[in-house]
């Protein structure tokens, strides 16, 4: 399999900054096939009518389905909509990816890590960016070093993980152990994501696996 066979869908906000569409635009740029869903461009985001969006027809045959903690604060309609994928996409196969990161209002963090608690048993790949590992860490009196062991034991989620680009350091926890591995080149917490999950598929199995996908 290479990177052109794996395929992505995300949902999230109608604007350039959401990270779910950065995450995408980055595998897109690795030559992946990547559908962002998101409101109708003559509908308010926080109130659109997510009963329109057609989530299996959306979901089957992907190989990841990414969604942000973010998302759950801007609307009924937004919260709605990111469940609904999540449940209708785990049943399709697809696997999910949520990515924690700091809200534009710092003081609703654990608002919305509350809400990935709520869902982490559906959860597949668990991505902090730096600033929302440090701020978690605070929130759950654990030391940030062992916060993503941690998270992954109470969860039993797949694979936990973060990306330090100052240290150039990523780092894996999964059911085979914890990984961490330097990469050649300093890159954006997302864009080295995007280029995990997207060698991930044809990594092959076991830590060996990991390694390669958290390498290239």
């Amino acid at each position: 399999m290479s990177i052109s066979d794996v395929k992505f869908a995300g949902f999230g906000a109608p604007n350039s900054e959401d990270n779910v569409l950065k995450l995408l635009s980055f595998c897109s740029n690795l030559g992946a096939e990547s559908s962002y869903v998101t409101s109708p461009e003559e509908s308010q985001f926080a109130n659109f009518n997510h009963g329109e969006i057609d989530w299996r027809e959306l979901t089957f045959g992907i190989h990841w389905l990414v969604n942000s903690a973010q998302t759950t604060l801007l609307g009924d309609s937004p919260r709605s909509a990111w469940g609904a994928g999540m449940t209708i996409g785990e049943l399709e196969g697809a696997r999910v990816v949520m990515l924690i990161d700091i809200p534009i209002n710092p003081s609703q963090l654990a608002e919305t890590w509350g809400s990935v608690i709520e869902r982490i048993r559906q959860i597949h790949v668990l991505f902090f960016t730096p600033a929302a590992l440090a701020a978690i860490s605070k929130i759950e009196e654990i030391p940030q070093e062992k916060l993503l062991h941690e998270i992954r034991l109470r969860g039993l989620t797949p694979h936990v993980c973060s990306y330090d680009p100052d240290r150039r350091m990523a780092s894996i926890e999964h059911a085979l152990g914890s990984t961490k591995i330097e990469t050649k080149d300093r890159l954006e917490s997302l864009e080295w994501l995007a280029r995990y999950l997207s060698n991930l598929p044809s990594a092959g199995t076991g830590i060996a696996g990991v390694e390669s996908a958290a390498r290239s």
